[in-house]
């Protein structure tokens, strides 16, 4: 462990252990007041919000088993510190899952994904990255006393892992199989989106869905999945069952409505688009 700094101004200490076992016993011993960070954008735009910072900061930086980018004849393995640039500029990611370089070119503006990391879109459970990866079917290497790997949907909604530390994502490669990615917000810049919507059409006519937004934890659209997949779908019915099934909230700027309608109406397209009637 290298120590501890002290930011007098906010009387924040920031701790950068080497190791992952180091940093999950750090974040046992200064729970509650303490947070993980890599890129440190998302805790930039909490302070800018007037959320109070923890007392420690416990940065990941400096773990090297957290880092690289490798690819199979199966998946594609990201190191959690991948910045979004990184993820948007490798060239082993654009050759095997293109889609993903796309999508990381669609998250917040130039400045921050150079900062953002991968491992920070995914912890914060509300990334505009995390649809895309519920419908490539990615999974997770998580550490808590060891290294768990489960699916990136169950992760998210099994609280048995709120102490855990993403340390790798593993995305299938999805070759033969197309896949669409919408990002739709007010301004090309790091402003919480108006919605994300993700989809992918698999080779034995089945689909995945899912949409999020930056308020909330994106989820599959399983209902909307299973008419989609029904012989003789109807697309005003299957409208209504996306209406109806998309998880969005109001916020100060818009409605929960409208982000409804509008994620429908990509999604709508998209699926007119593969097929339909």
């Amino acid at each position: 462990m290298n120590g501890q700094v002290t930011k007098e101004r906010m009387n924040i200490q920031l701790w950068r252990p080497s190791a992952l076992d180091e940093a999950y016993s750090l974040l046992q011993q200064l729970a509650p007041d303490v947070c993980a960070a890599s890129g440190s954008t998302l805790l930039q735009l909490q302070w800018d919000k007037g959320i109070l910072p923890k007392q420690h900061l416990v940065s990941l930086e400096w773990i090297d088993e957290m880092r690289g980018i490798s690819v199979s004849d199966t998946h594609v393995s990201i190191g959690a510190l991948a910045t979004l640039s990184e993820c948007r500029k490798n060239s082993l990611i654009k050759s095997a899952i293109s889609c993903f370089s796309v999508a990381a070119s669609a998250v917040a503006s130039p400045a921050i994904r150079s900062q953002a990391t991968i491992g920070g879109n995914i912890a914060s459970k509300i990334g505009d990255l995390i649809p895309l990866l519920l419908v490539l079917d990615a999974e997770l290497i998580v550490y808590q006393k060891e290294l768990i790997r489960l699916p990136i949907g169950a992760w998210l909604v099994d609280g048995d892992f709120e102490t855990a530390i993403v340390t790798r994502v593993i995305v299938p490669r999805a070759e033969g199989e197309r896949v669409f990615y919408r990002k739709l917000g007010r301004r090309q810049a790091f402003t919480g989106a108006v919605a994300v919507a993700a989809g992918r059409f698999l080779k034995d006519g089945g689909i995945r869905l899912a949409a999020g937004h930056a308020d909330i934890t994106p989820e599959r659209l399983l209902d909307s999945e299973a008419k989609w997949k029904a012989s003789g779908w109807d697309p005003h019915e299957l409208y209504k069952t996306l209406i109806h099934e998309l998880p969005f909230s109001a916020d100060a700027f818009m409605s929960a409505a409208y982000r409804k309608k509008a994620a429908a109406n990509v999604i709508m397209a998209e699926l007119m688009a593969e097929g339909g009637e």
